[in-house]
């Protein structure tokens, strides 16, 4: 069968993206292709939640300026073979029983229940369909031991269910959607009731769904013990590079790997172990950054100073050190992804005005998230921009010229929302008052067009502060900003 090529500009959101993806393939193949965060479903099948590292896949979605499937479609095929299905959609079960759908029709390729195409095909599974699904999910809540469970109980209800549907003559399950999931887990128990809700439910959350976390069998790990007790920095991030050096051998300096999260475990001089966790935003290759590690130790100097911290303002073991020393630590990597090494190739070779790559690599440095931000076409300082998520798809693109000339003139720093201030003229002390512009914002959406005017100023007072105010209609009085 041919594999079919889906046009993702049919999605119903541009920056809709998927929360978890069900892969089947026919080769060995490792769950944490896509995310840190996988379940083994069967032996050929995977679940990924892809939630955990979905600004990572929209920064690089953003940076190739590609769609989803030519995004995922390579990753895919590098690890699991060229003959693997992959579904994408908000909930575990949906992926799954869309999953079955395919493998039943010899299907081949990534799949996204967003688009229009793959929404149609999966309201109209049939019954068959649908009770086939069932089958695995029977065996995994046997094999887990789910709480509630009778595999006698559960076809039961099942026989009945089926007795329903053929005397009230429905075809497909999306005939019957509408259907509260209440009313069928009363009339055929618990498990059918989630089951219904799973299938038809927008959210991402799992509604009980039985999500077992697969955990890695061996993940790498260095401990040291040191030959006499450090509280420096500089020793501190010596030692520590050596130690990122032996992950590295341990992972067999493997391009693929790249780390969410690291475990340090500090002993101190009173012997008490401090656990800490070393977070990058974007998956990390520690490969890629040796011999200086400097990402890694980056967020190792910001835990050193943190604990130094609260190791100075301590109300106990008064008699030691105030910079308490360490007498030794273990490294070890908590999650890891895995990335095709030609995929990351080709990420670092884009050649836009952005070297986005640069700026993952920054975001992994900063002890703060960066925050991104969208012109809107509004004269209201407060109204034009927004904070939008990294790598979401931009609104259409608009005249800057206007908005470009009518800042002269406006202060750097904004408040969030306009603050109101008393008449700066009716006070004691001498302020200045320096006429600014009058503008408005979306008359025609007012009542009244005169209450969407503005008249803004900077008020300058006797010791030369300078700050950007306006007066509306009614002739009151708001501050929005100051002048460095």
């Amino acid at each position: 069968m041919k594999t079919r090529i889906i046009d993702l500009s049919e999605l119903r959101c541009e920056d809709e993206f998927p929360a978890y993806a069900a892969v089947y393939s026919s080769v060995t193949s490792d769950p944490f292709v896509l995310s840190p965060t996988a379940m083994r479903w069967s032996e050929r099948i995977f679940l990924s939640r892809l939630d955990d590292c979905n600004r990572f896949w929209l920064a690089q979605k953003k940076k190739l300026r590609c769609k989803l499937v030519d995004l995922f479609d390579p990753l895919l095929r590098h690890h699991c073979g060229k003959d693997y299905v992959a579904v994408f959609a908000d909930h575990p079960w949906q992926c799954l029983l869309y999953l079955q759908y395919q493998l039943r029709h010899q299907g081949k390729g990534l799949y996204l229940l967003h688009s229009r195409l793959d929404q149609n095909i999966y309201r109209t599974l049939d019954w068959e369909c649908w009770f086939d699904a069932q089958e695995s999910l029977a065996i995994h809540l046997q094999t887990i031991n789910a709480g509630g469970f009778q595999e006698e109980s559960f076809r039961s209800r099942q026989a009945r269910m089926q007795r329903f549907i053929q005397r009230i003559g429905v075809a497909t399950p999306h005939e019957m959607s509408a259907a509260d999931a209440n009313s069928i887990m009363r009339r055929f128990g618990k498990w059918l009731g989630r089951i219904w809700q799973w299938g038809f439910s927008e959210a991402s959350e799992l509604q009980g769904f039985p999500w077992i976390k697969l955990e890695p069998q061996r993940l790498p790990t260095v401990k040291r013990d040191l030959d006499y007790p450090v509280n420096q920095w500089s020793y501190i991030e010596v030692l520590l590079r050596e130690d990122f050096a032996r992950l590295c051998d341990q992972f067999h300096h493997s391009d693929c790997v790249h780390i969410n999260r690291m475990l340090w475990e500090i002993t101190l001089y009173n012997d008490h172990k401090v656990s800490v966790e070393l977070s990058f935003r974007h998956p990390y290759s520690l490969h890629r950054d040796q011999p200086g590690f400097a990402t890694a130790l980056y967020q190792a100097r910001y835990i050193y100073d943190d604990l130094i911290r609260d190791l100075q303002a301590r109300e106990h073991d008064l008699d030691l050190p105030e910079d308490m020393p360490f007498l030794g630590w273990r490294v070890e990597v908590g999650e890891r992804v895995l990335l095709a090494p030609a995929l990351w190739d080709l990420f670092a070779a884009e050649s836009g005005q952005i070297d986005y790559q640069q700026v993952l690599n920054l975001q992994n440095k900063l002890p703060i998230a960066f925050e991104c931000f969208q012109l809107n076409a509004s004269y209201y300082p407060e109204q034009s921009f927004q904070r939008v998520s990294i790598g979401a798809a931009q609104h259409e693109a608009f005249d800057h010229y206007p908005w470009a000339c009518s800042s002269t003139g406006k202060p750097l720093f904004y408040f969030e929302k306009p603050q109101p201030i008393d008449n700066p003229l009716s006070g004691r002390g001498r302020v200045q008052k320096i006429f600014l512009e009058r503008n408005s914002s979306e008359w025609w959406l007012s009542q009244s067009a005169l209450q969407s005017i503005r008249d803004y100023f900077i008020l300058k007072d006797a010791d030369g502060r300078r700050s950007w105010a306006y007066r509306n209609q009614d002739g009151d009085w708001f501050k929005q900003g100051e002048y460095c």
